[in-house]
């Protein structure tokens, strides 16, 4: 009888780790796992994808022009920042390790991620923002906030011999990387509105008010539907429906990771004929947040919020009003 309900005992144990184990996610090793090297990230890097077959790796501490020798600014950055040839993570938490790159193409330094999606598939993301032309090497570093890797970007701020630097902690959320927050809001939203302005080209322009509950409105003006412009496409117009819940709460979940009462209320590129996008948040506490972004590329985490909403233009119901 002892024996018996030893051997009951045995298997009860046995069965509860097998579902706790089942629960633990499994890690398949790629090409990635076994870089080592600078050689063979560059080897690496043609075969992954062939957009970079012209992009040179780089560890910012060796690259050393005459003029950059000079700068004040890469002693400080290169005690600063560990030098590695590889920087390997699992980057957004899918069981693959995935690469942070550095180096330059096109005379500009430039810093990205490669994402392994499995079997052999990769997806390459940039971190340093786009069209811009970094004449200085940028710099990256791996750091783990707790158990979540974040990427520390280091980039020059001003002129070419000057001192300053601007530092920016970045984390995969949502399907992009976002700036890391320390703490995350928890914001009560009742209204959301949205819209854009033209630029030299078809550039999407509407307006767009969506609430949690009740009827939501869009406005489809120009090149949203159609690439023919003026009030008469078929195409466009005026719409309403119920937002989806599921999709409506991704965009509030957005807000709060980039705390998005502390932004700033404008932003500008430093190019012409873009678009602009003017986004106004209500919340139930009777405030509201307002954000003018000319070229929409205010922050990293606005660029995942704005994909966001602009993909509501086609992923609801709407009914032409």
């Amino acid at each position: 009888m002892k024996r018996l309900s030893l051997i009951l005992l045995v298997f009860i144990v046995m069965s509860s780790c097998a579902k706790k184990n089942m629960n633990i996610k499994k890690s398949s090793e790629t090409k990635i796992d076994s870089i080592s090297n600078l050689n063979e990230l560059q080897a690496f890097l043609k075969l992954a994808d062939s957009t970079l077959k012209n992009f040179q790796c780089i560890v910012p501490h060796d690259y050393s022009t005459a003029q950059i020798a000079k700068s004040p600014l890469k002693k400080t950055l290169d005690s600063l920042v560990p030098r590695k040839e590889v920087l390997k993570a699992d980057l957004d938490d899918n069981g693959f390790t995935d690469l942070i790159v550095t180096g330059k193409s096109h005379f500009s330094f430039h810093v990205f991620a490669i994402l392994s999606l499995g079997d052999n598939n990769y997806k390459t993301m940039p971190l340093t923002m786009n069209r811009n032309y970094t004449e200085f090497p940028v710099y990256a570093n791996l750091v783990y906030q707790g158990e979540i890797p974040t990427i520390e970007i280091y980039q020059k701020k001003s002129n070419f011999n000057g001192k300053e630097y601007i530092k920016t902690t970045l984390v995969y959320k949502d399907g992009g990387f976002i700036e890391f927050q320390d703490n995350v809001s928890d914001y009560k939203i009742t209204k959301i509105e949205f819209g854009t302005t033209g630029c030299f080209g078809t550039c999407p322009v509407f307006d767009m008010t969506i609430r949690p509950e009740g009827k939501s409105l869009f406005d489809a003006k120009f090149y949203n539907f159609s690439q023919q412009r003026g009030e008469n496409s078929e195409e466009e117009g005026k719409f309403q429906t119920i937002i989806k819940s599921s999709d409506f709460n991704a965009i509030v979940q957005i807000m709060n990771t980039i705390n998005i009462k502390e932004l700033e209320s404008n932003y500008l590129v430093d190019w012409t004929d873009d678009q602009t996008s003017k986004l106004m948040v209500h919340f139930a506490d009777g405030t509201s947040k307002y954000i003018q972004d000319y070229g929409m590329q205010g922050t990293r985490g606005l660029k995942v919020l704005y994909e966001k909403l602009l993909a509501l233009r086609f992923n609801q119901d709407w009914q032409k009003i």
